[in-house]
């Protein structure tokens, strides 16, 4: 039976530091957690272990209207590669180090472009102590609110760019109780803040070290903070897990309104007839600010995998809606309108481990309509 990644570090939590978390093979992206065995290695200590991903791909962009006016072009295509490399240095049973670099692309051309504007950036790199029923961990991670940012499958995972915080430097803790016959439960929390470090700089192939042109609009300071509760294998539940995540992202005064976010989760996992795997998930988030703007908002996502042996197919639709009236959204250039988006996946797994996909995608995003059809080949291998 397949397991999302975040049913795979709860569960990887549950059994401790020497449980592994279980690695989707389906996935095109390395997700670095304080769990997470970049390849299978013995018990000696230390060592060091890797991961490392391949992958380019094609974008087409159709049908694009902007009731702006500030797209000029319906279509255009994006050919763009990218590589991911992970560390592990496993010094104790419990202690590591961990971290993970991308080489991608950072264009936003809306024009035809192809291996334009590469570059390096430093992911991750935090140190993580792993014990028996919680672990601790600190320095540059990959954070938000609820799951579905880094969990969902396929090509789209819906109107969550204001619940995730890649990069960001935070300090947390989770502890997992596992309850003779009433299921396992976590509890983590975290403060973290905006990377404003050298890590946070780029090194670009064309300009040499550059630091970012868009800033993440949220505190430098160690202000932001999240709290979690999770839960599985609940007794005549099987296959369902989920949870509940609370905090409040931090900004400063020049930045706009800080936001105070509740996010809820519920996953469903089951094998199906005919080696079919089934796997639903579904998320709601709900926050009080807007980027930076005093506009609360809510939004969700639902997402559907069938997987059998080395094939995928994806099905996710999100919603998001503002509220305070047109009035007021009109002061910060938003529109009253409901934002939705669709997409659909078939991902496949050759026997020497290439991941081949293709899918569609349909989103609308205030005055923005966007459909995207692509087609990426990756490869990904471990030492």
């Amino acid at each position: 039976m397949r397991q999302t990644a975040a049913a795979a570090l709860f569960a990887a939590a549950a059994h401790g530091a020497s449980a592994q978390q279980a690695r989707d093979i389906f996935k095109t992206e390395i997700f670095l957690t304080p769990y997470s065995d970049l390849a299978d290695g013995d018990e000696s200590y230390p060592r060091l272990n890797g991961r490392f991903l391949l992958m380019t791909g094609y974008t087409g962009f159709f049908g694009v209207h902007d009731a702006n006016g500030q797209l000029p072009r319906s279509h255009w295509s994006s050919v763009q590669p990218t590589a991911e490399a992970a560390l592990v240095l496993q010094l104790t049973r419990e202690f590591s180090i961990r971290t993970k670099a991308t080489f991608n692309s950072s264009t936003n051309d809306t024009k035809d472009n192809a291996f334009s504007d590469l570059g390096v950036n430093l992911d991750n790199l935090f140190a993580a102590y792993t014990a028996d029923n919680y672990a601790l961990y600190g320095g540059k991670m990959d954070l938000g609110f609820g799951d579905a940012w880094h969990v969902v499958d396929g090509l789209y995972s819906g109107f969550n760019e204001n619940s995730e915080f890649r990069g960001s430097i935070g300090v947390g803790g989770r502890y997992t109780l596992d309850t003779s016959g009433r299921g396992t439960h976590s509890v983590a929390a975290l403060v973290f803040k905006r990377d404003n470090t050298a890590m946070n700089r780029r090194f670009s192939l064309d300009g040499g070290l550059l630091g970012p042109d868009d800033p993440p609009m949220f505190s430098d300071q160690l202000k932001s903070f999240i709290l979690s509760y999770d839960f599985r294998d609940l007794p005549g539940l099987p296959g369902i897990s989920g949870g509940v995540d609370a905090g409040r992202l931090h900004l400063d005064p020049d930045q706009g309104k800080s936001a105070t976010t509740v996010s809820a989760r519920l996953s469903y996992d089951t094998p199906l007839g005919d080696a079919w795997n089934l796997n639903w998930f579904n998320e709601a988030t709900y926050s009080s600010a807007f980027r930076g703007a005093p506009v609360s908002n809510g939004n969700g996502v639902t997402s559907v995998s069938l997987s059998r042996d080395r094939w995928q197919v994806t099905a996710t639709a999100a919603v998001r809606k503002l509220t305070g009236g047109g009035q007021t959204l009109g002061r910060y250039g938003l529109l009253d309108s409901t934002d939705w988006g669709v997409s659909g996946a078939v991902t496949y797994v050759t026997p020497v481990g290439l991941i081949v996909q293709a899918g569609i995608t349909h989103q609308r995003d205030q005055a923005l309509r966007l459909n995207q059809g692509v087609f990426r080949i990756a490869y990904q291998a471990g030492f």
